[in-house]
């Protein structure tokens, strides 16, 4: 039963794909028809070169142009490797010493650089593993805490002055 699934979704994929519907064609169809959309933007007064929806727009024509030749835009976020032992490097001593200081027993005074110690330890393990990865633009320009278009319509809201 699930090799005849199987051959029945591949050749409904390759009759598909021969009529256009999917995979390559498709692909360059909707990546003709928003470059026209991009023409017609750029020619307008409210959705100029300049506005989100244009920048937008590009981005995506970008993502897909790299996605049909293969190129992946996707960058991996570098991790900060001397940041991370000189984390480990401050951090490790501190632990020691708190567990010198409580060998005999708790001692209210170990609290001090422990409490470092499990900084310096979250702070190397949120440097290993937090972030996302970044993409870039078709310039290759990082934008992490780029503005949303909600966000920049409310500054120009608030920057206006009425009479």
């Amino acid at each position: 039963m699930e090799s005849l699934i199987k051959a029945t979704s591949d050749f409904l994929a390759a009759v598909l794909g021969k009529v256009g519907f999917v995979g390559r064609p498709r692909r360059r169809a909707a990546i003709h028809d928003d470059l026209q959309l991009l023409d017609q933007l750029r020619d307008s007064s409210d959705f100029g070169p300049d506005s989100p929806a244009h920048h937008f727009l590009l981005n995506h024509i970008t993502a897909e142009v790299a996605s049909y030749s293969g190129v992946d835009l996707r960058r991996k976020r570098k991790i900060p490797w001397f940041s991370v032992v000189l984390s480990i490097v401050i951090g490790g001593p501190f632990g020691y010493w708190t567990y010198k200081l409580n060998d005999d027993g708790f001692a209210w005074f170990s609290l001090l650089p422990g409490f470092v110690a499990a900084l310096m330890f979250i702070a190397a393990l949120g440097m290993l593993f937090g972030g996302e990865e970044t993409s870039a633009d078709s310039d290759g320009t990082e934008h992490p805490d780029e503005n949303t278009a909600d966000e920049r319509a409310e500054n120009d809201e608030s920057s206006t002055v009425s009479v």
